[in-house]
């Protein structure tokens, strides 16, 4: 547990940090700049600055620097806020899927380039809300050389942590699978339209165009269904452990003690994973987005003509 508790943010930020970076890269490669990308971008910039804090705000305590008490409530704050709101930012995707498939005439009506800048900003403005009392509650302690909480916040303090809890973790990974689900029965009635539709019109042209969608529609619905198993698979240990520890009280130094150390540590590295992996799971399942990724690996001239996710 004392060695994944030592390593393991090394180990995530060196396999997160370049795939993120690869990410940007490659979607303004695609010359895609819709609502979509909009969002890809800002995950894997909100996934590599959650990586970079929390790594930064580690070594700086185990080095033990002198970071004072300004240095452990913004760095505190910005690591909490960046960490949620990287998840949160999945979920406005699965939105923005969700709508574009069931009015896909619709979509700049409804979630416009503009529309998606205002909804990016609400939520982050809200969740920097719920994490603004972090700006008070914390101090310096000079004798462990370690930020701690404040006396009088022990009571927000417990507020502050199912907060994160829920903005981190419970919410989003509800709101995903509810999307998730909208999102595929809506396509699978939409593959049952497009039946019937080309049975009636069996022209050559339009079998082209209607295996193009359902193509494209099978793309986003991998993407979906991957994030939505990530989220699960890698969350759920966390959100148990949570709710488990209200209940499982343990004597310091003892063996319960050290089984329930190495839960949260492994909990939390797989929790922290979800920052590292969405290059790999969100991105490497989408065709196009893989084929210029290749290209651009090789060096290859990149096509003129404009793509879009």
């Amino acid at each position: 547990a004392l060695a994944i508790n030592k390593y393991y943010l090394w180990l995530i930020f060196a396999i997160g940090f370049p795939g993120n970076l690869a990410s940007i890269v490659t979607i303004f490669r695609m010359r895609s700049l819709g609502s979509f990308t909009l969002y890809v971008v800002l995950l894997a910039v909100m996934d590599n600055l959650a990586l970079l804090l929390k790594l930064t705000i580690y070594q700086l305590l185990v080095d033990k620097i002198n970071i004072a008490t300004s240095g452990c409530r913004i760095l505190i704050f910005l690591a909490t806020f960046c960490n949620s709101y990287a998840n949160w930012i999945l979920v406005l995707m699965a939105a923005e899927r969700l709508v574009a498939v069931r009015y896909p005439l619709k979509i700049q009506e409804y979630l416009g380039y503009r529309k998606s800048i205002m909804w990016i900003c609400i939520v982050g403005v809200v969740i920097a809300g719920a994490y603004a009392p972090i700006l008070w509650m914390f101090y310096y302690n000079t004798e462990f050389t370690t930020c701690l909480v404040t006396p009088d916040s022990a009571d927000l303090m417990k507020y502050l942590h199912w907060t994160n809890i829920s903005l981190s973790a419970f919410i989003p990974f509800l709101c995903l699978a509810v999307f998730n689900v909208l999102i595929m029965r809506v396509i699978r009635q939409s593959f049952r339209l497009r039946n019937a539709l080309r049975n009636v019109n069996s022209t050559p042209l339009a079998r082209r165009s209607s295996c193009y969608d359902i193509s494209i529609q099978r793309q986003i619905m991998l993407m979906l269904f991957t994030a939505t198993l990530v989220f699960v698979v890698f969350l759920f240990p966390l959100c148990a452990l949570n709710v488990a520890n209200v209940y499982w009280d343990v004597e310091p130094r003892s063996l319960g003690h050290a089984i329930k150390y190495l839960c949260s540590q492994i909990a939390f590295l797989l929790f922290d994973s979800t920052h590292a992996l969405n290059f790999y799971l969100y991105f490497l399942s989408a065709r196009k987005f893989r084929s210029h990724f290749l290209r651009m690996s090789s060096c290859s001239a990149p096509n003129d003509r404009p793509t879009s996710m």
